[in-house]
């Protein structure tokens, strides 16, 4: 028998010998296997080092593993589309590729030059002469995936090569072109040129051609340029750091589904301030709706302003939007069904591992392989990699879970109530309360249960450890306090009203008091040297959907399903027929008969009036439980099924025995009871006649 398998069982013969059974006191939750609700299926979700990224796509073909973390190359597109055990998934980039403007130099700091360019610039050349149509036009500076992009309610479009209404604008400008050179003159007279850079990485014909694309463009407004390849870091540093140039092209991500960066990257207050702003942009109009960006209480408020400045962004041009990214995804079909197409993650992410199933009618079980071309360097929460941070995703919980599609889902709270002073008089003006309910099954690997208390102690972490340079403190340096109501109650109290804040603290992942507290634990200036996993002496107290289970040196990480996660998965137990019964006392070879279902059967317990009789492993066969010696009276017999989805349901069964005598004249008297009846319908017979 497994050792979790054990515990559970152990676990719940505990808890039953101090509970009166009654059927309402079990609330179960059984969504089908196709709520986004409900998981793990598989056994273990492999993470497996198969070198750069052409040979995990060998590896793919070959079916070592059974997705690949990242994206395919497009040139291995054709070769995998012949494979009939491998599925393509195309999804847009959470990001673009993209040209940042000067706005501080001198003509580039007219807005009117930086239009025309736009205008000029040739979106659908690029994505069909150059990225051989795998990419989508865009012009919003909000990635397309993203709930706040406004592309289809812009005003126009930049798709196309509108030269034409560029000349115009710049005409209009006084920007004149010199009868000599042919190139266009700023308007206080001077000549100017522009030099598009772009890095020179390990495709470099995509940079150059792209950056050539531009220089095209400016040409066809009679402007003097020309593209030059550069260092990529030495690019980005002097994006940050706000030195000299005239435009740069680099792509960019986006991990989430938050546009608060609105509000830093254009900016006026940070044209100078290190890796802000780096287009050196200032516009009063767009600054004054950065306060309801940031404090707006409201998701039609902050939609209101995430609008009014994508707007501005797209009528002054400080960065142009090349396009966005088509990515493919491939995964194999042969074992396993149930795939997510994750906006932030892809196929590979955390909630295909959640929902991916072996496909058989029994979908539970099997190991699904991902492979990986990078190894983590640690499994500290605090400051993760992107790849660090999508395997942690499989170990803890969150009060909600950012969804597939972006959206909030209950993971360790049921219910959250925001309030602030105009919903409660209470609530200091300027401050925030938020409630919330937390589930009362959730528990840590350690076999301590969550509760309340834990998320209280979480965010006082996340305060108290902000002076020791924790970077997830960030968004909770607003944290007042935290008060528990019950072991599954909590409120927590910030400075603050706005919507961001309270998705940061529903979002934020909860950690345990017992092993991180300041006394006894981690404490509040050890988030840094804690490194679990690879310190085998640091203590990795988890309770997300996986545990890891095992890893090894060459690269390879196992997570195991967690049979104690929260969620269930899959439908409950069913119990097909049982069936109240009497029996006379004495006798013997009397049966209590249960006819059970379930995909995934764990345990099961007997409990005869409050006390628990029996407590086994379930195989799904039926349950016989005898109930032969018992003395005259009624009984009730409580069935308790337990599935590794962590369902719970009962059945009661009513056993009446009765004393030898006491059931003869029982006979006897039901016997005179049938022949009075069938007498008295004879008189009533004969009388009609």
């Amino acid at each position: 028998m497994k050792y979790r398998t054990i515990i559970v069982i152990f676990i719940i013969s505990l808890l039953s010998q101090s509970i009166i059974i009654n059927p309402s006191q079990f609330v179960t939750v059984s969504p089908e296997s196709d709520s986004l609700l409900s998981g793990a299926y598989v056994d273990k979700v492999l993470y497996r080092y198969m070198g750069p990224p052409d040979q995990t796509v060998s590896a793919l073909e070959a079916g070592t593993i059974d997705t690949l973390y990242g994206y395919i190359n497009p040139m291995h597109e054709d070769t995998l589309k012949l494979e009939s055990d491998i599925e393509l998934h195309y999804r847009i980039q959470n990001g673009y590729r993209q040209i940042a403007i000067n706005c501080h130099e001198y003509p580039l700091n007219i807005s009117g030059l930086r239009r025309a360019f736009a205008y000029a610039f040739n979106k659908t050349r690029v994505i069909n002469e150059i990225l051989d149509g795998n990419a989508i036009e865009h012009d919003s500076l909000v990635p397309l995936s993203s709930t706040w992009c406004i592309e289809d309610n812009l005003p126009w479009h930049y798709y196309t090569n509108q030269s034409d209404i560029g000349n115009q604008i710049l005409d209009d400008l006084n920007f004149l072109i010199d009868g000599e050179t042919g190139f266009r003159l700023a308007p206080d007279g001077s000549p100017f040129d522009i030099v598009v850079e772009y890095g020179e990485g390990p495709l470099p014909y995509i940079s150059s051609e792209i950056s050539q694309v531009a220089v095209d463009a400016l040409r066809s407004l009679h402007i003097d340029a020309q593209a030059q390849g550069e260092n990529p870091a030495a690019l980005i540093a002097r994006l940050a750091n706000h030195d000299n140039y005239d435009m740069i092209f680099y792509g960019d991500e986006f991990p989430v589904n938050d546009v608060r960066w609105l509000a830093y990257d254009y900016w006026s207050e940070y044209a100078d301030a290190f890796t802000k702003n780096p287009s050196n942009f200032k516009n009063e109009t767009y600054d004054e709706w950065r306060n309801q960006l940031l404090n707006g209480t409201t998701y039609e408020e902050i939609f209101e302003a995430s609008a009014a400045m994508q707007e501005i962004l797209h009528y002054n041009v400080p960065c142009l939007v090349v396009c966005v990214n088509r990515y493919i995804d491939a995964f194999r079909t042969d074992e396993f069904t149930g795939h997510v197409d994750d906006l932030a993650w892809g196929v590979a992410g955390p909630w295909t591992n959640l929902k991916v199933h072996i496909n058989s009618e029994r979908p539970f079980g099997g190991t699904f392989t991902i492979g990986i071309s990078e190894t983590p360097s640690s499994f500290n929460i605090f400051n993760p990699t992107t790849l660090e941070n999508l395997m942690i995703s499989n170990l803890y919980s969150s009060l909600y879970k950012i969804g597939p599609d972006f959206k909030q889902y209950p993971d360790l709270s049921e219910s959250v109530l925001v309030e602030r002073h105009a919903d409660n008089p209470s609530v200091p003006s300027d401050c925030m309360w938020l409630t919330f309910d937390i589930r009362s099954n959730a528990i840590w690997s350690d076999l301590i249960p969550l509760t309340a208390h834990d998320v209280a102690f979480t965010f006082k972490y996340y305060f108290e450890s902000f002076k020791f340079g924790n970077p997830a403190s960030v968004p909770f340096t607003d944290f007042v306090a935290a008060e528990v109501f019950s072991p599954y109650k909590v409120r927590i109290e910030c400075n603050s009203v706005s919507y961001w804040d309270v998705l940061d603290y529903m979002n934020a992942k909860i950690i345990p008091k017992h092993i991180f507290n300041d006394e006894t634990g981690i404490g509040y200036d050890g988030w840094l040297s804690w490194n679990p996993v690879f310190n085998s002496g640091h203590p990795h107290v988890t309770c997300g959907p996986f545990y890891l289970s095992h890893y090894e040196n060459d690269g390879s990480y196992e997570f195991s399903r967690n049979l104690l996660y929260h969620w269930p998965s899959g439908a409950k137990p069913k119990v097909l027929a049982s069936t109240d019964m009497t029996y006379v006392q004495g006798t013997t070879g009397n049966q209590i008969h249960w006819i059970v279902e379930d995909d995934n059967p764990l345990s099961y317990s007997i409990f005869q009036n409050d006390e628990m009789k029996l407590a086994t492993i379930w195989n799904e066969s039926d349950i016989i439980y005898n109930i032969d010696g018992l003395a005259a009276g009624i009984y009730n017999y409580t069935l308790i099924l337990l599935d590794n989805s962590s369902n719970i349901v009962t059945d009661t069964v009513w056993v009446t025995v009765v004393p030898p005598n006491s059931f003869d004249n029982l006979i006897i008297g039901v016997s005179l009871g049938v022949a009075a009846l069938v007498l008295l319908g004879g008189i009533i017979l004969y009388k009609k006649r």
